[in-house]
C-alpha cells in the first residue's frame, strides 16, 4: 500500500511540473480583466508558462494604478533548449475564440536574433486586442443607445401627434356649429331655387315653342317683302328709300327675336331679369 501511495504521488509530482525548472518574468498592465491565476502564457501559439500571480501597483510619479501579473515561464523547451526571450518581445491579452479563456501571447520581434535576452525579473509591457466579445458588446452598446434615441424621437413624435390632434378636435368642435349653419343655409337657398326652376320650367317649352314659330312666320313675310321689294323696284324708283328702311327694321326685328329666343333658352331666368338688346348690325340704308 505505500508503495502504491508513492508511486501515485511520485507520478502526480511529476506530471504536476512542480519538479520542472522555471522563471519568473513581469508584465504590466492596465487592467486586471481577464488576467487570472493559471491563465495559459503562449509563445507565438506554444505554450510556455502560466500567470501564477497578480497584485496592483501604483505609479508613484502619477499616481496612477495598474496590475502587475508574475509570469512562470519555463527554463527550457522539452527538447532541452533554454527559453530565450529578446527584448522588445511583446505581450498581447487576447482571446484566440470566443468560447476559450483569454491568453497571454508573447510576440517576439522580427529580424536577426541579438544576444540581448530578458533575464528573470524583467517586466513587460502589455496590450489588450479587442475579442469578437468586446467588439459584440459594443455594437450591442451602440444599438442600444440607438435604439434609446429611437424610443425617445418617437415618444415626441407621439406627444405632438397627440396634441396635434387634440387641437384640430378643438378647431372641430369651435368650428361645427358654424359650418353647419352655413350648409343649413345653403340646403334652404337650394330648395328655393329648385321650387324657382320648377315653377319657370313650365312657361318656358311653350314660350320658346311660341318665338319658334313667330320667328319662322317672320321668315316667311321677310322672304314676301323680297319679293315684293324686287318687284316694287322693278316697277318704281321713288319708293326705294321707304322699302329700304322697312326691310330694315324688319331685319332688326328677326335679329332682336333670334337673340332674345338664344338668351332664354340658355337660361330660362332671364325672362324675370330681363334680356339685353342686340346692338343693330344692319347699316343704314345709304
Amino acid at each position: 500500500m505505500l508503495v502504491v501511495i508513492g508511486t501515485v504521488a511520485g507520478v502526480l509530482v511529476v506530471t504536476s511540473g512542480v519538479l520542472v525548472a522555471r522563471q519568473d518574468i513581469y508584465m504590466r498592465a492596465a487592467t486586471a480583466l481577464d488576467l487570472n491565476q493559471d491563465t495559459r502564457v503562449l509563445l507565438q501559439g506554444l505554450e510556455i508558462g502560466r500567470i501564477r500571480q497578480v497584485n496592483p501597483a501604483v505609479d508613484s510619479a502619477g499616481g496612477g494604478l495598474s496590475f502587475v501579473a508574475r509570469l512562470s515561464i519555463l527554463e527550457r523547451y522539452p527538447d532541452g533548449e533554454p527559453v530565450a526571450l529578446p527584448r522588445g518581445t511583446r505581450a498581447v491579452i487576447e482571446q484566440l475564440n470566443p468560447i476559450a479563456p483569454p491568453v497571454v501571447q508573447l510576440l517576439v520581434p522580427g529580424g536577426e536574433p541579438g544576444a540581448d535576452y530578458l533575464a528573470p525579473g524583467d517586466t513587460l509591457v502589455s496590450e489588450r486586442r479587442t475579442t469578437a466579445m468586446d467588439a459584440l458588446g459594443r455594437v450591442a452598446t451602440d444599438l442600444s443607445e440607438e435604439l434609446r434615441r429611437t424610443l425617445e424621437e418617437t415618444r415626441a413624435l407621439a406627444r405632438r401627434g397627440q396634441e396635434t390632434a387634440a387641437e384640430a378636435h378643438r378647431l372641430l368642435s369651435t368650428s361645427a356649429p358654424v359650418v353647419k349653419q352655413a350648409l343649413d343655409r345653403l340646403t334652404t337657398s337650394l330648395d328655393r331655387a329648385e321650387h324657382v326652376l320648377a315653377d319657370i320650367e313650365p312657361r318656358v317649352i311653350p314660350l320658346h315653342d311660341s318665338v319658334l314659330a313667330i320667328l319662322a312666320d317672320t321668315r316667311q313675310v321677310l322672304r314676301r317683302v323680297d319679293r315684293v321689294a324686287s318687284t316694287a323696284e322693278s316697277m318704281t324708283g321713288e319708293n326705294r328709300t321707304a322699302i329700304t328702311e322697312l326691310i330694315q327694321h324688319l331685319h332688326n326685328s328677326a335679329a332682336m327675336l333670334e337673340h332674345f329666343t338664344e338668351q332664354v333658352s340658355r337660361r330660362p331666368t332671364r325672362l324675370l331679369t330681363g334680356v339685353k338688346p342686340v346692338a343693330d348690325t344692319i347699316p343704314a340704308p345709304r
